[in-house]
């Protein structure tokens, strides 16, 4: 019995999200890794400036093991990201199912900013409508029958 190899062409916003899926883990891997690096820095730095709240509770998180669990959460995202994003660009049901509930928990959190914050309200209605609009739009269309497919495909015998 021989298995037939069947290609699928890979959907534009699917490459995009597994693209930014991997750009962000990227990002937030470096950004730990600068974190990292440079903590010692950026306390040294911050010791010199005239003491207000925000200086000293910067400091503290810098000193105490907060900035350990930053900087270990940051790798341990990055590195999930990379992986989501390789998976969504391989086509993983695993993938879609962690791209939507990473989206529903996105809205919900913009949700939850948006109600309540007290920053300005309009740089708040902005971000989160945003979010929103972005949130919606990656649903709507992960849900379309043509990307299912992709991420359900089944190798023929």
């Amino acid at each position: 019995m021989v298995l037939s190899t069947t290609y699928y062409k890979r959907p534009l916003g699917v490459t995009l999200r597994g693209l930014f899926y991997i750009i962000e883990g990227a990002i937030a891997i470096f950004c730990g890794l600068l974190l990292s690096t440079t903590t010692q820095y950026i306390e040294t730095y911050l010791n010199r400036l005239p003491q207000s709240y925000e200086i000293s509770t910067l400091l503290q998180i810098l000193d105490g093991g907060l900035s350990y669990s930053l900087i270990i959460w940051l790798i341990v995202a990055g590195s999930a990201g990379i992986i989501i994003g390789i998976g969504v660009l391989k086509g993983k049901r695993w993938a879609w199912k962690i791209t939507i509930i990473q989206t529903f928990l996105s809205i919900a959190t913009g949700l939850i900013y948006f109600s309540h914050t007290n920053t300005f309200p309009a740089s708040k209605l902005i971000g989160t409508s945003f979010q929103l609009i972005m949130g919606i739009v990656i649903i709507c269309y992960f849900f379309q029958p043509h990307i299912r497919a992709y991420f359900n495909r089944v190798p023929t015998p």
